[in-house]
């Protein structure tokens, strides 16, 4: 049995939304105070829909809450809240929450809502584009700034974007559309985050500064915002151009057929030249902008009805008709979260939230470096820090490396990360400069820091954080206490466990039994299996063997006891019943069963039964715990405000 009631939390901590301040006692136990509203962030969390507030439902959980808090004193008085191990165990559990709720709370949640927002709106924009490899240098990645800044300001000194666009724009496509892109709709593609933000932030016929993607640096300028269009299904039936035929002919035809009321479907499955989609009635699915060429795109969204036909429209590839099916307006935030916080996670748009974090934990906090040189910290703990054989010097002379709120972190802090984190320094050896390289690593330590110094605060900033590490803390106590007083003490108690079966023999019975016995005949010779079977009424199988084994083993026999579902179709559930005998012709014997008697039901034997007398010696164990417990502690029910909670 694992720490069920710890693990529960961790599947349905992101529903909290109680806050847990100073409230109204709902009871005591002894000098224990349990807030209201902590026993209603606990009982509308476990019950979910089916907290209506009646007083049978309020009543149970009130029970079951204050049998938990009677065995949470008691682990306390128990001492077992100090033990080491388990501790270390609620540290693990609250790093690990610590550190899924940050991620969570400080950028999840905002990175859902935000891009939901710009999902809201499509965005028509150009781009001039200076190609840089993700891998590039330094030196590279400023050469190509430094460019797209020059271009930005003959821009801004009244250039033609156009123009400007075929002279230094770097995009395949830039021929065909000049720079500009049209309309998209976010989410971009993983890579162009930095450029999305700018779209949806700049105002309109502006000029960005340079945007960093993954394929260079963007000059961007909005033409224009407007409402997300969604998705739109539909049909459509195509007739291609060079065919040696004239389709713009044949899509009047077929249109005049539609409008005289011609079913859709039938008419694409036998005229539609679109191979693909002519078999399922013309259907081309759902789709949103910028799939298809604009004026396909625009005349299917300018459809208004679903059924509603479009005239022939004329494309690269032929005439078509479009029908609509439906539109399909961007869902509801709430319908949508699941998918966004998949799509967000996978994005490196959640690595820049989790950097923007970082400063912003800096920032709240009044973050101040001290002055430092890496060359001297270098000389301070040695040059071969990069390798196995380094160990942290313990004669260090301590002294800062930054202040975050009223924690100052040192060198100390830093030898210490140094010494637990071998892989991290020995990836960087092929950095040849020693300063260049602690300077890397000081980063990831001193984001650690941070990050470590932001999970210290959640219990002030967030109160349901708290509510829930209470949780944590105290569903360990529940475990430990039980495990020691109830489960350990039910499987390791054999005197106990032996006079609690004594006691209780009858709640485990066999149900009726019937003792069934296969007999097999080691002949096929009629007339000897004649001879036994007019002694088998009379005979047990023994008796049988007896009688007609003394010159070799004609007879074998072997008893059975089975329940009743298990007994053979061709036999009765009444003893003397017998089954048709089977003949094996490879073997040379004859086989059959028949039912020896019926036994009543009886109790099982403690082996036997052991799994479900363990079990139920624990629910006993458990009663004479909790009775033990209320006879030590008192508990005492507010009931004013026990009743202003319950409503039928």
């Amino acid at each position: 049995m694992k720490r069920y009631f710890v693990l529960g939390i961790l599947c349905t901590y992101l529903s909290a939304s109680q806050l847990i301040g100073q409230d109204q006692v709902l009871f005591t136990v002894e000098d224990q105070e349990v807030p209201l509203s902590e026993f209603l962030y606990i009982y509308e969390k476990t019950n979910r829909d089916q907290a209506d507030f009646s007083q049978a439902s309020v009543m149970e959980y009130l029970d079951l809450y204050k049998k938990f808090k009677l065995n949470v004193k008691k682990a306390r008085d128990m001492k077992l809240d100090t033990i080491q191990s388990l501790q270390q165990e609620l540290a693990g559990y609250r790093k690990q929450l610590a550190g899924t709720y940050l991620n969570d709370k400080e950028v999840l949640n905002g990175l859902v809502e935000e891009l939901y927002e710009r999902m809201q709106k499509d965005v028509s924009f150009g781009h001039i584009l200076l190609r840089l490899g993700q891998n590039a240098s330094g030196e590279e990645a400023e050469a190509v700034y430094q460019k797209a800044l020059s271009i930005r300001e003959e821009l801004r000194d009244g250039a033609e974007f156009e123009a400007t666009a075929l002279r230094f724009s770097e995009d395949e496509s830039v021929r065909q559309n000049r720079g500009f892109v049209g309309y998209i709709t976010a989410p971009m593609s993983d890579g162009f985050y930095e450029l999305e933000s700018t779209l949806y932030t700049i105002p309109t016929n502006t000029y960005s500064r340079p945007v960093r993607s993954k394929i260079g640096y963007h000059i961007v300028t909005v033409k224009n915002r407007r409402q997300a269009r969604g998705e739109v299904e539909v049909r459509h039936i195509l007739t291609r151009s060079g065919t040696g035929k004239n389709p713009k002919r044949k899509i009047d035809a077929l249109h005049a057929q539609l409008t005289a009321g011609a079913d859709f479907e039938d008419l694409a499955r036998s005229e539609s030249e679109d191979a693909k989609t002519a078999p399922s009635g013309g259907y081309l699915g759902a789709f949103g902008i910028n799939k298809y060429e604009s004026i396909f795109e625009s005349t299917a969204f300018r459809l208004k009805e679903p059924g509603d036909i479009s005239q022939p429209i004329n494309t690269s590839i032929g005439w078509h008709i479009i029908q609509l099916i439906r539109k399909k307006p961007v869902r509801d935030l709430e319908e949508m979260r699941r998918s966004l916080e998949t799509q967000v996670r996978r994005d490196s748009r959640f690595e820049i939230a989790e950097s923007s974090m970082i400063d912003r934990i800096r920032e709240e906090n009044g973050y101040q470096k001290s002055d430092w040189d890496a060359d001297d910290i270098v000389a301070l703990i040695g040059e071969d820090f990069r390798t196995y054989k380094w160990k942290a010097p313990t004669n260090i002379s301590e002294r800062p490396l930054f202040k975050i709120g009223n924690k100052v972190v040192g060198i100390r802090d830093f030898t210490d990360y140094l010494a637990t984190n071998t892989a991290e320094r020995l990836r960087l050896n092929r950095i040849e400069d020693p300063a260049t390289a602690l300077e890397n690593l000081y980063g990831k330590f001193e984001e650690a820091e941070l990050l470590a110094f932001e999970e210290e605060q959640l219990d002030e900033k967030y109160p349901e954080f708290k509510a829930l590490m209470r949780e944590y803390s105290e569903g360990i106590l529940l475990f430990e206490a039980t495990k020691m007083k109830v489960w350990d003490k039910a499987s390791q108690d054999t005197i106990g466990l032996k006079a609690f079966y004594k006691d209780h023999k009858q709640n485990y019975l066999w149900p009726e039994r019937a003792e069934v016995e296969t007999l097999t005949f080691n002949t096929t010779d009629e007339k000897v299996i004649a001879k036994i079977m007019a002694q088998l009424p009379k005979k047990s199988g023994a008796k049988l063997r007896k009688k007609f084994n003394k010159k070799r083993e004609l007879i074998q026999s072997q008893k059975h006891t089975i329940e009743k579902e298990e007994l053979d179709p061709d036999l009765k559930w009444i003893a003397g019943s017998t089954s048709e005998q089977t003949v094996d012709k490879s073997r040379d014997r004859i086989l059959m069963k028949r039912v020896v008697k019926i036994l009543d039901p009886e109790p099982k034997s403690l082996n036997e039964a052991r799994g479900y007398i363990i079990a139920d010696y624990q629910d006993f164990l458990e009663k004479k715990w909790i009775e033990t417990l209320t006879e030590e502690y008192q508990v005492t029910i507010n009931e004013d405000v026990l009743q202003s909670i319950i409503r039928s």
